[in-house]
């Protein structure tokens, strides 16, 4: 990522002002989506909460609209080498999904919904899948589940956009640019996960354990996940391929995680992704680490 003029990275009351409104309308529309409906996980709320991933990305464009100086910090365009970043930002989280089904059957504490594997092949017995469901070999079964990850992350990636825009492609910088690479994206990492509180303080992404969840789950998660993420958008110069990630992670991950069928406590299946987007996390750390050096040392 390109040097910026120290002294005219915004201050600590410009970035106050800037979450401020990120925090305040978001709170109040997951607060509001629980109040009137009653139960978080609802569709009815889902509703709401789609609406609160755009306020980002509106807070976002009053700044930039304000204060044209700050657009040097985004990183949005869209080029051919962005596809390839799309690529992995789809594949990682399908791997993530995969491994927690992998490690729950093997460990006896759940089986999927979805699939019954077998040596030579794999029947699909339900799930919205590109190439259908049935028996397939582990060819056709490979290539519908990317296929399939792909389709869902780039639809999915469109109200992801309206945090990615903020919190990737445009805050991620100033961070970086204040605190260092890995130091940055480690408190965004953070402020993401806080963005989520109410939501998450009464049932959503951990209804058995929302404190331990909130507190403790999803700020290791996030930050690990905003590890890969920031990746991305520093490789590639947009916030596009964090927010097909972002798609990724909220479909075929959820998708295939949530259709497993649990034998023990839910903490098992939440612990094991924890595990594995963190061993994620901590190798793009590694990635972004030995860039920076590079950096240094050039």
């Amino acid at each position: 990522m390109e040097k910026l003029n120290q002294q005219s990275v915004p201050t600590s009351k410009t970035i106050l002002f800037y979450l401020l409104p990120i925090f305040i309308i978001s709170w109040s529309l997951q607060i509001f989506a629980y109040l009137a409906t009653g139960d978080i996980n609802s569709d009815d709320a889902e509703i709401w909460l789609v609406l609160t991933m755009f306020v980002p990305l509106v807070v976002t464009i009053i700044f930039l609209v304000k204060d044209k100086s700050l657009r040097k910090y985004v990183l949005w365009k869209p080029k051919f080498s962005v596809l390839g970043y799309i690529i992995l930002a789809t594949v990682v989280p399908t791997i993530i999904a995969f491994g927690v089904l992998f490690i729950t059957q093997i460990n006896n504490w759940g089986e999927s919904g979805w699939f019954v594997f077998n040596a030579n092949q794999v029947t699909i017995s339900g799930g919205p899948f590109v190439l259908g469901t049935g028996t397939q070999n582990w060819f056709l079964f490979i290539l519908n589940i990317l296929l399939t990850a792909i389709v869902f992350s780039l639809f999915n990636g469109i109200p992801a956009a309206g945090e990615e825009f903020a919190w990737r492609g445009f805050f991620q910088s100033i961070l970086t640019e204040r605190l260092g690479t890995t130091k940055g994206i480690f408190l965004l990492g953070f402020i993401w996960s806080m963005w989520h509180l109410p939501a998450q303080l009464v049932g959503y992404n951990f209804p058995e354990y929302p404190i331990f969840g909130s507190f403790v789950i999803s700020p290791i998660e996030l930050i690990a996940t905003s590890l890969f993420m920031g990746w991305l958008t520093i490789k590639s110069k947009s916030f596009i391929p964090a927010a097909v990630a972002h798609g990724a992670g909220n479909s075929i991950q959820e998708g295939v995680i949530s259709n497993i069928k649990l034998f023990e406590s839910r903490l098992y299946e939440d612990l094991t992704t924890l595990l594995i987007t963190v061993l994620i996390g901590l190798f793009f750390m590694y990635l972004l680490r030995r860039k920076s050096t590079r950096h240094v040392a050039s």
